[in-house]
């Protein structure tokens, strides 16, 4: 797309959101806005996907993303997987504040808040949620907290380690999304313990994702 007509879809955009003449989800996602910005962003980056077809074309879907700066990542992965896939992806973690959080939430953005992931996954939405900061890069990806983890566990939804490799001020990046995961369940067993258990299998298959992208 040109710069003429980004321009114009964004001046089309700002003037039916001016009349109300627009909708948005549950969780306050606007669609037309998510689309525009995607289209947007290969003015920043240019994102190579691969292993896309590991990802279903519909149905709900958890991705863990590795960081570093944790700045570029999360629109990268959405950027790239819309590309790839047609999937708008919502990336957790935007603060709870009024006008800041709902200006992301228009973007796709949700709290990091087990209730709100599992009503996202019951509807068939695709959630990308972070490991923990890794400045220093490496294969190694930082922390997972299982709490998303088990938010999947209780919907059924499958579990993707999603690698991501690029500079913050660069304009290349890589990302390579891993098979669907999951863990059977076990009598005896507790969920939170499942979680934890799945938790560690992910970012281990993301580990090696990394080292491969």
């Amino acid at each position: 797309m040109s710069e003429a007509g980004l321009a114009r879809e964004l001046l089309a955009l700002a003037e039916t959101r001016a009349g109300g003449e627009y909708e948005v989800d549950p969780w306050g996602f606007d669609p037309d806005m998510y689309d525009l910005a995607a289209r947007a962003a290969r003015w920043r980056w240019r994102v190579d996907v691969a292993a896309a077809a590991n990802l279903s074309v519909d149905g709900p879907a958890l991705l863990v993303v590795n960081r570093r700066f944790g700045m570029s990542e999360p629109a990268v992965v959405a950027m790239g997987v819309f590309e790839a896939t047609g999937r708008r992806v919502r990336p957790i973690g935007i603060p709870d504040f009024a006008v800041v959080g709902s200006l992301l939430r228009r973007f796709g953005g949700v709290l990091d808040a087990p209730a709100e992931i599992r009503g996202l996954l019951r509807a068939g939405e695709v959630v990308a949620v972070p490991c923990a900061r890794q400045p220093l890069g490496g294969n190694q990806p930082g922390v997972l907290r299982s709490t998303a983890i088990g938010a999947a566990l209780a919907t059924g939804a499958p579990v993707l380690p999603v690698a991501a490799r690029g500079s913050e001020l660069g304009r290349s990046w890589r990302v390579r999304i891993g098979e669907p995961m999951t863990v059977r369940a076990r009598r005896g067993v507790h969920r939170d313990q499942l979680a934890v258990e799945l938790a560690e299998a992910v970012r281990d298959a993301l580990a090696t994702l990394l080292s491969e992208t």
